[in-house]
């Protein structure tokens, strides 16, 4: 499906780790070293509209495990207790893409959490399964 290799993606110019946990509360479950990975995975138009649509269903704001306000999507342990508070989920990982690309160009690993960049990746292609 995809290559992937450990070590700096591009656009390092992005938000770090932790200004990613951080934004959405959670900085105790990037206590770790995250694990990056440098991905080049291609996203049709239709896909990213699916992954936008899915992400935003199953939002952890919506009692699911995905956040997408940036331009990533964290993948969490379990759903959030409330809108505001993640209780004891935990980031899993990080998913960024380019909508200018149309690309996932890294996948963050939380390696604390026992998260691999194989379990990630399945997310991804949840994601962007059609609707059933």
């Amino acid at each position: 499906m995809a290559e992937c290799s450990p070590g700096p993606a591009p656009n390092d110019k992005d938000r770090s780790p932790e200004e990613t946990a951080a934004s959405s509360g959670d900085t105790e479950s990037l206590r770790a070293t995250p694990l990056l990975y440098a991905v080049d995975i291609p996203i049709t138009p239709a896909l990213l509209y699916q992954l936008g649509r899915r992400t935003q269903h199953e939002d952890v704001e919506a009692g699911g495990i995905y956040d997408d306000k940036i331009a990533a999507v964290a993948v969490y342990d379990r759903p959030w207790l409330s809108p505001k508070d993640p209780g004891p989920a935990r980031i899993l990982g990080v998913i960024y893409l380019s909508t200018r690309t149309n690309r996932v160009y890294r996948i963050e690993v939380n390696p604390e959490t026992g998260a691999t960049v194989d379990a990630i990746l399945g997310h991804l292609k949840h994601l962007t399964a059609p609707d059933e």
